[in-house]
């Protein structure tokens, strides 16, 4: 075998094989994650365009999550006002402006009866960090180490922009599409963290 034909053989092969492999992605800063998983009270500000079979409306959300509760508000889209939705141990209960107000421990049922929307509220408080829920997940991440596409629970949560908040970031801008073509855009204007919350 002449060297010009091994060489070129090897080339070829080195080409080839650059074709299919793909180095794996960079893992997230372990210190971000940290942090990330052991947030306990937040609250965020956000804009939200919401598509459904039934419903089409956009709106404003505050959440705030402390002491092991969920409370978020929605305003705009309902006309009388707002609604306010909190969630704990995994039972929920909405308020609506009108006085209506519903307990149940099926959040994700409750919400498509009033709302007209199927909305994952419990996988969505880990979504909206950045984390997968817990279970079955697909994650593709970006060049930074963060995901910029999730796979879960038959919902793809598109990440399309981060925001620095002291050493880490947060998401602020996600777009949820779900099962029966419900689309949920979330654009956050103001996280509050841990002591930042404390003195809001």
């Amino acid at each position: 075998m002449s060297l010009r034909f091994g060489l070129g053989l090897l080339l070829s092969l080195w080409l080839g094989g650059c074709a299919w492999w793909r180095p794996p992605p960079p893992a997230i800063d372990q210190g971000e994650l940290a942090w990330l998983e052991r947030i306990d009270r937040w609250q965020l500000q956000a804009r939200l365009g919401v598509r459904g079979e039934r419903e089409s409306w956009h709106g404003g959300i505050d959440w705030v999550f402390h002491n092991g509760q969920d409370r978020l508000v929605l305003s705009g889209p309902f006309g009388q006002g707002g609604v306010v939705i909190q969630i704990e141990a995994g039972q929920i209960r909405i308020e609506r402006a009108g006085g209506e107000t519903q307990v149940s421990d099926r959040p994700e049922e409750l919400l498509e009866a009033m709302l007209g929307v199927a909305v994952p509220v419990i996988a969505m408080h880990f979504w909206i960090r950045g984390l997968p829920a817990p279970g079955h997940k697909r994650i593709e991440y970006g060049s930074d180490g963060r995901i910029r596409r999730l796979l879960q629970q038959g919902w793809e949560v598109e990440y399309l922009e981060y925001r620095a908040l002291g050493p880490y970031a947060l998401p602020v801008k996600l777009i949820l599409t779900g099962p029966r073509g419900v689309r949920l855009k979330l654009v956050v204007d103001q996280w509050r963290v841990g002591e930042e919350f404390d003195r809001a």
